[in-house]
């Protein structure tokens, strides 16, 4: 499953239900944005790359060189500890990233260590989190739009289109709004990339926080209806009380 959000394992058709394509039920109102994406458009993709390339750096010294790759890890963390006090937006750890090798020079005596890489892996983390952070509070702003309106269930998250299916996967959060209980959609090509393999987890957000903590698999289904029924039958169970 292509994950929501970046919290745990890290997500309703006819008859008052789910469409066969997995279309959301009209009764349940679209309350997020598309987070993920929109935290990419404020990153320029060049940047996304350079840090993926540099993390992609790091990882052969798991086995070549454990003893400098854990040396590389501390001071990367050591880094981020410094960027979550200072880089509370996109455009302060852009502006932080701009710095290059310079960000951790100043902390590193390790010359072993690639200054440029530490800066880049930490940078990556950082946005990461401001990401997760950014859906968190896009979720409970969601739930509250929803709670005002009297809705019972909204949709929090939501990223890709069905109308691109199966070609570009698309994947959805739906949550009761009293309870946070959630139901996760994902939709995507098969190794054909001729049909849709369609898949249901179930969720829970933290009403405080926001956090999304991905549950039990509910199972992946190629057949549409098949799908749908498991779709209507997972937000059922969704919205029983757990048991005592």
């Amino acid at each position: 499953m292509a994950r929501v959000g970046s919290e745990g394992r890290d997500e309703p058709g006819a008859g008052g239900g789910y469409g066969a394509a997995g279309a959301p039920d009209p009764s349940v109102q679209p309350g997020g944005r598309d987070v993920p994406t929109d935290a990419l458009r404020a990153m320029p993709r060049a940047v996304l790359r350079a840090w993926d390339e540099a993390e992609a750096r790091l990882f052969p010294l798991v086995m070549a060189r454990p003893d400098l790759y854990q040396r590389s890890v501390s001071a990367i963390q050591l880094l981020l500890g410094r960027l979550r006090e200072t880089c509370l937006d996109m455009p302060a750890l852009l502006a932080a990233h701009e710095r290059g090798g310079d960000l951790a020079a100043d902390d590193l005596a390790d010359a072993e260590i690639r200054p440029e890489l530490v800066a880049a892996a930490a940078c990556a983390m950082r946005y990461r989190e401001l990401v997760a952070s950014l859906a968190a509070r896009d979720r409970l702003a969601a739930l509250a739009r929803a709670r005002d309106e009297g809705q019972s269930w909204t949709i929090v998250e939501e990223n890709g289109s069905l109308d691109r299916l199966p070609y570009v996967p698309y994947q959805r959060i739906e949550a009761e709004v009293g309870s946070g209980r959630a139901v996760l959609v994902s939709i995507e090509p098969d190794e054909t990339l001729s049909r849709a393999v369609h898949r249901l987890d179930r969720g829970q957000i933290d009403l405080v926080t926001g956090a999304l903590q991905i549950g039990d698999p509910v199972g992946s289904y190629l057949d549409p209806d098949e799908f749908a029924t498991a779709l209507r039958q997972a937000r059922d169970q969704a919205g029983e009380s757990p048991p005592a």
